[in-house]
């Protein structure tokens, strides 16, 4: 959740300043200490039909040391939890799954407490959560034509990172950073590092970032083995992910009104890209599935992406407009397109109010599978994971900012979000009659509180 956008550009008005974030800064004496700048939100994020639900709370606070120097710091506070899907179809038949804590498709006699990385899954340990395991016994069933969902899903993830910025030269800024989170399957620590030049009186900055990120995978019940038979339980020990970002970026004022920004970034993530805890149903040549006819999923060990990002803000007088549209392509052959438009209209001093509406769509990745035919060969990759399958989205919310003193603000904001999938258009006669892809809706409400002191 990012609540802070920070902009250069000194030339723009004041309503475009203060749609990134910089406006309303008094005026201060040259003696004046400089202020602390604070900045915090609490979001909620639930899933139609019982799935997942999230709280999330973050602060951010930036200290500047000298009008060329500041540091900066962030923590984040995440709890999820709910139903998330395995990976399986939906069947005419009842299915029966284990958590991936469990070493048997036959329920203990003991309740167990489960929990899970925000990737899916479940299994053991106890914590805080926002909802009551309702798993007994270690295994579940899914009703016929019910998509199969794992209830004893949640996750408690803290994550903190640091920056340090300094001016190089009056035109020149660099930026150094580091971050580290921590779930209980999952711990990732990055450093970062960025220049940015200004040219033409501060009009136009050329930036240039890069990051390295190591991931550690610590599966909950084991690392499956891919293409492994799910009832089985054939699993192995922690795994690894490395991630290399690189980016490039120009921000140019267009005019008194006018602000574009353009970006590109490459990355490279490699090693260990599967998630442990989604399989694929397996069918034979009529579409009927038999009881445990399930493998694990199995990703290249490489993903490359390419996104281009493009930015603007404009003063409008009645109100600020801000749209945006990013663009990703990656080695796994999904394609995806985000449109996002903001309009901010000033109330006076009784705030403003920002209309929100954000679309998009991706086509599917190339070893995307609903299901796989018995005998299918086990060299290749698959994933029946919906976040790769095709699927569009759309976003529409409001927001309503309040002024709080000189240089405060608190801030409501509500969305709705409903995404549309598609089953196949030719499906074996067994599996006729089931929606392989249900939609998925989800309620937004976030709050947000910034001041300096």
């Amino acid at each position: 959740m990012q609540l802070i956008e920070t902009g250069r550009q000194r030339q723009l008005s004041l309503a475009v300043l203060g749609l990134l974030g910089a406006a309303g800064a008094p005026v201060r004496a040259a003696d004046d200490p400089l202020p602390t700048q604070f900045d915090s939100g609490l979001l909620y994020y639930q899933e139609g039909d019982s799935r997942v639900k999230d709280l999330e709370a973050v602060i951010n606070v930036r200290q500047p040391l000298a009008a060329d120097r500041a540091w900066s710091g962030r923590i984040l506070l995440d709890s999820v939890c709910g139903g998330s899907p395995n990976g399986a179809i939906p069947s005419h038949n009842q299915q029966t799954f284990a958590t991936p804590s469990s070493t048997s498709l036959t329920p203990t006699t003991a309740v167990v407490q489960t929990t899970t990385s925000a990737s899916g899954g479940g299994g053991g340990g106890g914590s805080i959560s926002l909802c009551n395991n309702p798993v007994v016994g270690g295994v579940y069933t899914v009703a016929p034509g019910q998509l199969p969902i794992d209830q004893s899903f949640h996750d408690q993830r803290i994550a903190v990172s640091g920056g340090y910025e300094t001016a190089l030269a009056s035109d020149t800024k660099l930026g150094l950073g580091a971050a580290y989170s921590h779930e209980f399957d999952f711990a990732s620590t990055s450093l970062n590092a960025s220049i940015a030049q200004d040219f033409d009186a501060h009009n136009t900055t050329l930036s240039l970032g890069v990051n390295v990120e190591g991931d550690d995978v610590h599966a909950v019940g084991g690392t499956p083995v891919p293409w492994s038979q799910y009832n089985l339980f054939e699993k192995g020990g922690s795994q690894r992910k490395r991630v290399h970002d690189l980016l490039l970026g120009l921000t140019q004022v267009m005019n008194r009104r006018w602000l574009a920004q353009w970006n590109v970034s490459l990355e490279r993530a490699s090693g260990y890209l599967n998630d442990p805890y989604k399989i694929v149903t397996e069918v034979d040549a009529q579409g009927n599935d038999a009881a445990g006819a399930y493998v694990y999923e199995n990703r290249p060990g490489t993903r490359n992406r390419t996104v281009f990002y493009w930015d603007n803000k404009v003063d409008l007088d009645y109100a600020v407009a801000q749209l945006s549209w990013r663009h990703q392509t990656d080695s796994w052959h999904i394609r995806s397109d985000t449109l996002d438009l903001h309009l901010r209209v000033p109330l006076g001093e009784a705030g403003y109010i920002e209309p929100h509406w954000r679309g998009y769509r991706q086509s599917a990745a190339d070893f995307f599978h609903f299901f796989l035919f018995q005998g299918s060969p086990a060299s290749g990759f698959a994933s029946a994971d919906p976040r790769l399958a095709a699927f569009t989205g759309r976003t529409v919310g409001l927001k309503y900012g309040l002024p709080m003193g000189k240089s405060g603000e608190f801030s409501v904001r509500v969305e709705r979000y409903v995404q549309h999938g598609s089953s196949p258009a030719n499906v074996p006669v067994g599996l006729q009659g089931l929606d392989l892809l249900p939609d998925l809706r989800a309620s937004i409400v976030q709050a947000g509180l910034r001041f300096e002191f």
